[in-house]
């Protein structure tokens, strides 16, 4: 039974990362490991689970169907084994979270402040750095990061991605025309967000990774929310996260500039250190930010 049931651990991750490398390294285990218990469940099953080549990962139909399944024998087994005595004692405690200051802010807080209400045993300690954090050196439990992170020693889920759009306030539109080419920024005044390690402007990402390196700006900041209130200033025009600029283009406060250039979407990472005996408490604390972010619009 314990062979199945972590073939079911697996394959319950793999359908959710559709990545077996991603799977392996968010359960602490070796791709090959992830690949023979995924062919174990075919043998038995008598089915594929997974279309899957050197480029992608698919889930078959049969695989939705079983994943269904799947989940709820899991979920009904970790009831089973939970330590009943034991559970309501892990559930209390701090959890020490680390996120960007504005993403944190404005997205993560509201979250965590429904958290605390729902529960009251276990304290949060959040802490707002846009430096990554080394969670061991500083008892970090979660982190949080938008971008890119190559960290193998964490497991890491990405609850969601981050648009980027290139915006500009309808009175800065009004004396100046928008650009037609990302070349043209070059002779327009933009709103430059600085890099607080190396004093440099952050280079804007667009389509076919293409990059342009601000070399003079109207207005710099070291902060997204101040360089999202200069662009609607009319200040300049601006590159900013999706969760910063997206009501304010519904709200028409904003126009989306080049909409046809806007680069890929950087992934949400929400991670931990814990790779085999996750805390109650932490476990508790991930999944609901999980669940949240991925709601998030």
């Amino acid at each position: 039974m314990q062979n199945r049931q972590e073939a079911l651990r697996i394959f319950c991750a793999a359908a959710e990362e559709m990545n077996f490398k991603h799977t392996a390294t968010r359960l602490g285990i070796s791709p090959q490991k992830v690949t023979r218990a995924i062919k174990e469940l075919e043998s038995v099953l008598g089915e594929q689970l997974f279309h899957r080549n050197t480029r992608s990962v698919r889930i078959t139909d049969f695989g939705l169907g079983f994943l269904e399944q799947a989940k709820a024998a899991m979920d009904q087994l970790n009831r089973l084994f939970q330590p009943q005595g034991k559970a309501a004692e892990d559930l209390g405690g701090v959890v020490r979270i680390t996120a960007p200051h504005t993403y944190g802010s404005e997205v993560v807080m509201p979250i965590l402040a429904e958290f605390a209400r729902q529960y009251p045993a276990i304290t949060i300690e959040f802490h707002l750095s846009n430096i990554h954090s080394d969670l061991v050196e500083e008892r970090i439990d979660i982190g949080i990061r938008i971008g890119f992170l190559h960290d193998q020693t964490c497991i890491v889920r990405q609850p969601r991605t981050m648009p980027f759009h290139l915006v500009a306030s309808p009175a800065l539109l009004d004396r100046l025309p928008p650009p037609e080419q990302v070349d043209q920024l070059a002779h327009l005044p933009i709103v430059a967000l600085v890099n607080r390690k190396t004093g440099r402007y952050w280079p804007w990402e667009f389509s076919q990774k293409r990059y342009f390196y601000p070399k003079s700006a109207a207005f710099v900041t070291d902060t997204p929310d101040i360089e999202r209130k200069a662009v609607l200033a009319g200040l300049g025009f601006g590159q900013l996260a999706g969760y910063l600029v997206e009501k304010h283009l519904a709200a028409g406060e904003l126009v989306a500039v080049l909409p046809g250039d806007a680069p890929p979407p950087w992934p949400v990472n929400l991670y931990h250190t814990h790779q085999h005996a996750c805390p109650a408490r932490v476990r508790v604390v991930f999944d609901y930010l999980f669940n949240q972010l991925s709601q998030g619009d």
